[in-house]
C-alpha cells in the first residue's frame, strides 16, 4: 500500500467516525487537513490531522464536553487505522478555529 493511499485512508477513516458521532450537527464547511505523517523508528505511524471550523459554536460541537466527542472519534479512528495498517498508529486530532 502506497503512502498516498494510506494518507487518504487515514483522512477518510476520521471523517467516517466524525459523521458517526456528530450526526446532523456536523458543520459542512469544516476543513479537514492532514498536517503531519511520520513513520517512527519503531515502525509505528504518527498522524496529525486538524479539523478547522468557521465558528466557535461549531468547534464546541466537535470538541464536546471536556473533549469527550473528539476523544471518542480519535479513539475509534485510531483502532480502525491500527487494524487497517497492521501497526501502531499515534493519531493526533486537533480542532481549530479559522
Amino acid at each position: 500500500m502506497s503512502e498516498e493511499v494510506m494518507k487518504t485512508i487515514s483522512l477518510e477513516t476520521v471523517r467516517e467516525k466524525l459523521l458517526d458521532h456528530i450526526h446532523q450537527e456536523i458543520p459542512y464547511d469544516i476543513e479537514h487537513r492532514l498536517v503531519d505523517w511520520k513513520e517512527l523508528r519503531d515502525g509505528s505511524l504518527r498522524v496529525e490531522q486538524h479539523l478547522i471550523t468557521q465558528k466557535m459554536s461549531q468547534r464546541k460541537i466537535l470538541v464536546g464536553k471536556n473533549g469527550s466527542k473528539i476523544g471518542r472519534i480519535g479513539i475509534e479512528a485510531n483502532e480502525e487505522l491500527r487494524s487497517i495498517f497492521k501497526r501502531n498508529v499515534h493519531l493526533i486530532l486537533q480542532v481549530r478555529l479559522k
